[in-house]
């Protein structure tokens, strides 16, 4: 099979159960909207942002690694060091897991008083220890092992079954959110939810692994490599430095928020706002996780100008697909609130319009740093996410006293740019790419384009939900139409897509 149709079937069962999983984790946040209280909801995705903006020093990088050295030993034909790999990382992981577990739950009155609550909007001070203990000894712990198992699996490039686990973890969640509130935990439901969800999915997950993905895993030997581990680390540290950078870009807009504006505006923006337009990323999230084994093994076997071409097609697609969908989201956001939260809400609808653009680069952005990864310069990543993530930080700290949530979206979406921008410099030097930007100026073209039909349709007298309903069909047919008519793609290239 060419490394074409891999990538296409890959990223095609990817997108399919990431497009299933994408109403139920709305529906995640719809439940907790409507069955907790807004600082409620706003004190659990604190304590899960600060959790998972730790969570590095708890992977240390070897995820990535993990996914690199599959496919770089599958080729060498070393299933010994397939398993010693695997194995390395769950000790050295599940070890510093524990160890800052017992850390963080030694700081949390400190963390509580000065950081969670230093608003003063939680009365409960007993409630916020409690979900704090769940999501240190719970969640923090049982995710790491979880990740490991589903990095073992993109290793193996198993994109089949790993393209599940997306939509069967937030179904979990959703399961048990639901239990947990109906039997009244309240606060403590969606904790114990991300707690419980990852033990299922180890459980699931782990055992298909062991076997049908790797059964030779108990007969191959363990041997105890210096050279093994020195060679993991390096390649490791850079992306934990990286991924250090990725996770503060991530999450320092709601550090911030709960910090300088309280746990409301956090429950906006991690609730409302963020969630629902990184609905946007998912072509490009189905994308990278075929993208990042199999740039490993082309870039080995020194198929350079292939790597190259791919990427470029791989990202004009993503805007292509993104870009009509962040101006919709971007011109009904408060339709959406009424829709599906409440009125308490509307305050996000501002943010969430200026993220529906940032997220446009944030997908191209994670395509590109798992190619970086791919091919062994996780140093790349490291260097752009650092010089964006301390842009994020310098804004966030003039904008957000100021602007709150939407001085947060607007520093973030800046930061996303800035990063493409840094990215292409450095594919020019090592891929040769060719940033195709009369490509991407012809699509927001397109995207201006087609509105001009939708101000003869704002007229007419329909149901307010009929009316977007028809806006966004008459407005995606006009684009689509206008980028074939335009040739920024070829219908005879889309004949040759097999998604089976």
């Amino acid at each position: 099979m060419s490394y074409k149709d891999r990538m296409i079937k890959g990223a095609a069962w990817n997108f399919l159960f990431l497009m299933l999983a994408a109403p139920i984790g709305y529906f995640v946040r719809i439940l907790y909207a409507n069955s907790l209280s807004k600082v409620e909801v706003g004190l659990f995705y604190a304590i899960l942002d600060l959790i998972s903006m730790i969570a590095i020093f708890r992977g240390l990088g070897l995820g990535n690694a993990v996914i690199y050295f599959i496919p770089k030993f599958l080729v060498q034909n070393r299933y010994d060091l397939i398993k010693s790999t695997l194995l390395y990382v769950l000790i050295i992981q599940t070890g510093m897991a524990v160890l800052i577990a017992f850390l963080m739950y030694s700081m949390s009155p400190l963390i509580i008083k000065y950081y969670i609550n230093s608003q003063g909007q939680f009365g409960n001070l007993e409630a916020i220890s409690t979900v704090f203990i769940i999501m240190v000894f719970g969640f923090y712990i049982f995710d790491g092992i979880k990740n490991l198992t589903v990095n073992s699996l993109l290793g193996f490039q198993s994109q089949k079954i790993y393209s599940t686990y997306t939509f069967l973890n937030i179904s979990s969640v959703l399961v048990l959110s639901f239990i947990f509130i109906y039997f009244g935990f309240g606060v403590y439901s969606p904790p114990l939810a991300y707690t419980i969800a990852p033990i299922l999915m180890i459980l699931i997950y782990g055992t298909i692994f062991l076997k049908k993905i790797f059964p030779e895993f108990f007969i191959e030997k363990f041997s105890f490599s210096k050279k093994l581990l020195k060679d993991i680390f390096t390649y490791s540290m850079p992306i934990m430095f990286g991924s250090a950078g990725f996770i503060i870009m991530g999450y320092l807009d709601s550090i911030c928020l709960t910090y300088f504006t309280g746990l409301d505006s956090v429950a906006d923006y991690r609730n409302v706002a963020m969630p629902t337009v990184l609905v946007l990323s998912y072509f490009a999230s189905s994308i990278c996780s075929v993208i990042l084994p199999m740039s490993t093994e082309m870039w080995e076997k020194g198929e350079k100008k292939n790597l190259s071409e791919g990427l470029k097609k791989v990202l004009t697609y993503s805007f292509i697909i993104s870009i009509p969908f962040s101006v919709l989201l971007s011109y009904f956001p408060t339709v959406l609130i009424n829709l599906f939260f409440n009125e308490n809400y509307l305050t996000a609808a501002l943010p969430m319009s200026i993220l529906s653009f940032g997220i446009v680069f944030l997908s191209m952005n994670n395509i590109v740093f798992n190619v970086f990864n791919g091919i062994g310069k996780p140093y790349l990543s490291t260097k752009i996410l650092y010089i964006g993530a301390i842009f994020n930080l310098i804004f966030n700290l003039i904008l957000i006293p100021k602007f709150g949530t939407s001085g947060a979206a607007f520093t973030t979406t800046l930061s996303y740019i800035l990063i493409q921008i840094l990215q292409v410099n450095y594919l020019n030097k090592f891929l040769d790419y060719k940033f195709p930007i009369k490509k991407f100026i012809l699509c927001i073209f397109s995207s201006i384009l087609a509105f001009i039909p939708l101000i003869f349709i704002k007229g007419m007298s329909f149901n307010e939900y009929i009316l977007i309903l028809l806006f966004g069909i008459v407005y995606l047919i006009v684009y689509f139409l206008s980028i074939i008519l335009l040739n920024i793609i070829k219908i005879s290239e889309l004949k040759t897509f097999k998604f089976w």
